[in-house]
């Protein structure tokens, strides 16, 4: 599967806007006098609506390649998420020895820490609720079990393995019992964004997606698109799941609207491009980088200080990620994993490995 180099540059925006909301959160407790900062604490956790959507949109891509089957896909999806996440999740256990005030917000016994390590809903002991260790990893329990019903799925019958995934993860979050250890995951609403990302995937390999191009073009229906992302964003109607999952929906198919008339061939595209491969590590390493930064900056600072603040934080996010990207993503770990559980044939397919 070819790169959708508009969706890598998305979801670079997808991942800086959750780095700055949760500086909002760390330093300023989500109160901010600036429009900026005010559009940051309330709307920055769309980052991660717009990261399931595109999750579900290249899991349906994915999913089309004639190679794949469920143990391939099942075990490059736990290769692709698990190395980088058990990383941080080490590293943070070291730092919140180190800088436990600014590390405050989480925790962890024995059972937690397990739990976390291998993604499976447990409460965070400081009190904040089912989150692991790493808190973000929060959405990755929700990746991970969407994954797993799709690999099933797969296994079922690859041919139908689309509508198999969708009337499952439908069935479960309409009727798994409450209680449960997964009734948070499997029966919230939240693991229903990942079928909008199937729906785009299904309308963008369809004859209809051409045809409604022929008809009106692009920049038309761009537009109204966008309309639709921001009334949905602005909040007039309201801002529940459904206000961000339209939203989002609206805003990936834009960008795969827009994909052939962008030029990808200028420094700030190439710079984007990038700055999308390395977003999981983006996503993972940042909250380690705002505790120790906090640590050294406290959060008492002029405007002029916080500019400098803001433009630390992001080159030091950007340059731990690249390096993460390359060593720890692309690894050996994933290699090892591939090799172990994917016969050879399969593996040489052409899959897109930073899906």
């Amino acid at each position: 599967m070819n790169k959708i180099y508009s969706l890598q540059i998305l979801r670079a925006f997808a991942a800086w806007l959750v780095v700055y909301h949760h500086y909002m959160q760390l330093f300023h407790n989500f109160e901010s006098k600036t429009l900026i900062g005010s559009v940051m604490s309330t709307r920055g956790s769309f980052g991660v609506d717009l990261f399931f959507i595109l999750s579900g949109l290249v899991m349906y891509l994915v999913s089309q390649n004639t190679g794949i089957t469920a143990t391939s896909f099942f075990v490059k999806r736990i290769s692709r998420v698990a190395p980088a996440y058990w990383f941080y999740t080490s590293i943070l256990i070291v730092l919140l020895f180190i800088f436990p005030k600014e590390f405050g917000f989480t925790s962890f016994n024995g059972e937690s820490l397990i739990k976390s390590y291998f993604l499976v809903p447990s409460q965070n002991p400081s009190g904040i609720g089912l989150f692991p260790v790493l808190t973000v990893g929060w959405t990755l329990i929700l990746e991970m079990a969407f994954y797993t019903i799709l690999a099933i799925s797969i296994g079922i019958a690859k041919k139908y393995s689309i509508i198999i995934c969708s009337s499952l993860v439908i069935f479960l979050s309409l009727f798994f019992p409450e209680g449960n250890l997964y009734s948070t995951v499997l029966g919230g609403s939240q693991i229903c964004q990942f079928l909008f990302g199937f729906a785009i995937g299904f309308y963008f390999r369809s004859d209809i997606f051409k045809r409604i191009n022929n008809l009106f073009p692009s920049y038309m229906q761009v537009s109204v698109l966008l309309i639709v992302s921001l009334i949905m964003l602005s909040g007039i109607l309201g801002f529940g799941l459904i206000h961000k999952t339209i939203a989002a929906s609206c805003i990936v198919l834009s960008c795969i609207l827009l994909e052939s008339r962008i030029s990808y061939s200028n420094w700030l595209a190439k710079f984007l491009i990038r700055s999308g491969d390395y977003s999981y590590s983006i996503y993972l390493s940042h909250v380690l980088v705002l505790g120790v930064l906090l640590h050294f900056s406290g959060n008492d600072f002029s405007m002029f200080q916080e500019v400098g603040i803001l433009l630390t934080l992001t080159v030091i996010i950007h340059y731990i990620s690249s390096l993460s990207y390359k060593y720890i993503e692309n690894g050996s770990i994933p290699r090892i994993l591939n090799r172990i559980f994917i016969p050879q044939k399969t593996a040489n397919k052409k899959i897109n490995k930073d899906t």
